[in-house]
């Protein structure tokens, strides 16, 4: 899909992934709409604010290659009644696992819904349609590594000259450096230094330490550049 009206157009996202289309508005809950990914990107439907969250941990987290949402999973019961699961978030690791996620606040989970993941993850293992099944909830939330998440997210768009520039300066590394002193020798102040977070967020670098981005934050050359 493209946006006609501007020169050149605008590649729009690619449609979402899921097995069940998310709901466009609610008046007792949050809803929304992200795009994940490279260029384009493909679009993620979220029906609440811990979702957004969490889609934004797990898709920027070091180890993660793709997330899609709501995937449809048949499960029985005791008495071997049949129901569909709809898997909140689904990651796939760069091992090549797949992690599916229920996204639910604290309050909200019941015994009887603890039964049913129970039943949801021992069959979905059973059959390898996942590698591991997991409930998120705000207690899982990281402060550090939803601020790091949305930090990445807000730079994801390239900048060709400004991420070129980039990897030549991070192809020289030698050892540790810190995020300012890169982007100093980048040369391009604000434009550089999106550029050496989006270097972050390719898995090209690393931080030191776990701890919010900032101009002080020390990294190191992880993965070759190509």
């Amino acid at each position: 899909m493209s946006y006609p009206f501007l020169p050149g157009g605008i590649r729009l996202p690619e449609v979402s992934a899921g097995n069940r289309s998310t709901q466009v508005a609610s008046k007792s809950h949050f809803t929304g709409h992200i795009t994940f990914g490279e260029g384009h990107g493909r679009g993620v439907g979220l029906e609440s604010n811990l979702e957004k969250k969490v889609a934004l941990i797990l898709r920027y987290a070091p180890t993660t290659v793709d997330l899609v949402e709501q995937q449809a999973f048949d499960w029985y019961d005791a008495d071997g009644e049949y129901y569909t699961h709809y898997v909140d978030l689904v990651c796939r690791l760069r091992d090549g696992r797949r992690i599916g996620y229920a996204v639910r606040p604290i309050h909200r989970v019941s015994a009887g819904y603890e039964d049913e993941l129970a039943r949801v993850k021992h069959q979905s293992l059973s059959q390898g349609v996942f590698d591991d099944f997991r409930l998120f909830t705000e207690r899982d939330v990281c402060p550090v590594a939803l601020h790091n998440a949305t930090h990445l997210h807000s730079v994801r768009i390239a900048e060709p000259d400004a991420d070129q520039a980039a990897a030549e300066v991070i192809g020289m590394m030698r050892g540790v450096e810190t995020i300012g002193v890169l982007r100093d020798r980048i040369g391009m102040e604000g434009t550089g230094l999106r550029a050496v977070v989006r270097h972050i967020g390719s898995g090209h670098l690393q931080l030191l330490r776990r701890e919010k981005i900032s101009e002080t934050s020390q990294v190191i050359r992880v993965m070759a550049l190509h």
